[in-house]
């Protein structure tokens, strides 16, 4: 047999060879694919339902916070940026001197002057609780607030609140959360029930 024979032959079997390894290779990338997409769906469906669950323990945390204390608390919510954080309210005097006043014993005859000067005016506002729980949380990188159902109306932009008074009470409101490929998942906040309630929403 000649030499060019022989590397005609050899050519067609590397030529052989490697069809074989393509088809190998395509074979086990199939087979790999039908075993992990699944995995990979049903992994970030759990991560979906505990981000969920992680925001309704902290709702949660505001409500018993709210009774424990008797200060009225509330969740601030950063729909756009996707971001959460526990506040409660303070009481702030606006006199840079918050030194009670010295008491003065008042003449029965009329003689001693009478106070004229108007009494300290305390202001009330929402600041971040103290602790980690003040600070603002995030959700996962690919949930995002699809928007909240308020007494006032649907929002879905802009900063918003879930409040609770003093006696741990506060109107119905649904959180509403979606992610990258269109599922979402409410938390319904039942007054009547002292409870907050997770479901999924039907697109």
């Amino acid at each position: 047999m000649t030499r060019s024979g022989n590397s005609r032959r050899a050519r067609r079997w590397v030529a052989a060879f490697t069809l074989i390894e393509v088809l190998a290779v395509a074979a086990i990338l199939a087979v790999v694919s039908t075993l992990i997409l699944p995995n990979i769906g049903a992994m970030r469906a759990r991560t979906f339902r505990h981000q969920a669950q992680e925001l309704a323990a902290v709702l949660e945390l505001a409500r018993q916070r709210a009774v424990v204390t008797g200060i009225p608390h509330r969740l601030l919510i950063d729909l756009e940026g996707g971001a959460y954080r526990l506040e409660w309210l303070e009481h702030e005097v606006d006199d840079a001197t918050t030194a009670e006043p010295a008491r003065v014993e008042y003449d029965v005859r009329g003689a001693t002057p009478l106070p004229l000067a108007a009494p300290q005016s305390r202001r009330e506002g929402f600041v971040p609780v103290p602790g980690r729980i003040g600070d603002f949380h995030f959700l996962e990188h690919d949930l995002l607030f699809a928007g909240i159902d308020t007494p006032e109306g649907w929002i879905e932009r802009g900063d918003t609140y879930v409040a609770f008074d003093r006696d741990g009470t506060g109107d119905y409101t649904e959180i509403v959360i979606d992610d990258d490929s269109g599922r979402q998942i409410a938390l319904e906040i039942q007054p009547l029930a002292d409870a907050v309630r997770i479901r999924d929403v039907e697109i």
